[in-house]
């Protein structure tokens, strides 16, 4: 029996199972790439990030010149972060592993002096902890195996992201205007809005972003300094910088390592620490960020904490830094959208 277009059953058949077949082997494919197309989208996020500063440069330097310097200056910012943070992280790990017995002898004696009866003897803590790190050694053994796999993976993913980020932001409008020539002119025509607004949004993120770190960086460094904290410097500018990566809880991420310096120095300095972040992030929520953002970047808090909620959720640690820049140009279309609506009315 012939159908309304003339093709038999069985060719409706043959049809709907090479649709099924593509559809399902275009979903693998996506299933085994999607990691590469995932890096791949952050690489264009950050080249729309990074477009401002190498606009800039470019007036005095050439394009690819541009791009050297500022990606390089990038990888100088997030390396000298990790190289200031991990020694004294892992020297701070170590005297904590080390005193551990004596802090919780600490513990115990000050809840007997309040009236508790805890024994010593009886918990034999230095025992239990020899105990503790022969039983698990080889389960750190091997945890330190997949970690080491999961760092190889991550600056392979780290590579790729600068990889494209730098051949798309050295191409400049180039590999943009490709684009919009192989599609209709309407979508062409939104692709320029968005990448316009795209840019603008990402300037914006980007001066406010390094205004609220460098006072951070000042900040945290005198206080640090004033606390006598280990490494006042590398603690304060490596907390202020992280700070501003992460909207809301930014500032507590990067006092994860001050905090961890002051355990060593005793429950007074970890309160005094613990002070002054939480102090900061008040001062910067409700005095300082609302002032750099309002003539920088126009964008709700609430909308800039959901944000970055959201995006941690989906996409990690990365999704958490770029969501902000996002959400603002989303939230820059939107506008230009219902704009032209009432226009149009």
């Amino acid at each position: 029996m012939d159908n309304f277009k003339g093709e038999t059953r069985q060719a409706l058949l043959n049809r709907a199972f090479l649709y099924i077949v593509l559809i399902g082997f275009s979903f693998f494919i996506f299933l085994r790439v999607r990691a590469l197309l995932f890096d791949l989208f952050v690489a264009v996020v950050l080249s729309v990030l990074a477009e401002p500063i190498v606009y800039r440069l470019s007036k005095r330097f050439n394009r690819r010149l541009s791009t050297i310097i500022t990606v390089g200056t990038i990888i100088l910012v997030i390396g000298g972060i990790i190289f200031s943070i991990i020694p004294i992280m892992v020297q701070e790990l170590y005297l904590l592993s080390s005193n551990m017995p004596e802090y919780f002898d600490n513990i115990v004696k000050y809840f007997n002096s309040e009236g508790f009866s805890i024994s010593n003897q009886s918990l034999n803590l230095e025992e239990e902890f020899n105990n503790l790190f022969r039983e698990y050694g080889s389960a750190v053994g091997n945890t330190v195996v997949f970690a080491g796999r999961g760092i190889l993976n991550a600056m392979f993913h780290f590579f790729v992201i600068f990889f494209f980020s730098f051949y798309l932001i050295a191409e400049g409008d180039g590999w943009r205007i490709r684009l919009k020539d192989a599609l209709p002119g309407n979508i062409s025509k939104t692709i320029d809005q968005v990448w316009t607004i795209g840019v603008s949004k990402a300037g914006a993120w980007i001066a406010a972003r390094v205004i609220l770190g460098i006072l951070a960086s000042i900040a945290f460094t005198i206080s640090f300094l004033i606390i006598g904290l280990p490494s006042p410097f590398a603690l304060g500018i490596s907390a202020g910088l992280l700070s501003q990566l992460v909207p809301a809880v930014g500032t507590f991420l990067g006092g994860i390592v001050p905090v961890l310096a002051s355990i060593s120095l005793g429950p007074t300095y970890i309160i005094y620490t613990l002070v002054v972040l939480v102090a900061y992030q008040f001062i910067e929520n409700y005095f300082i960020s609302p002032r750099v953002t309002k003539v920088t970047m126009d964008i709700h808090p609430a909308v800039a904490v959901f944000a970055t909620i959201f995006g941690a959720y989906t996409a990690g640690v990365i999704g958490a830094v770029l969501a902000l820049p996002i959400a603002a140009t989303i939230q820059g279309i939107i506008e230009i959208i219902l704009l032209n609506r009432d226009n149009s009315e």
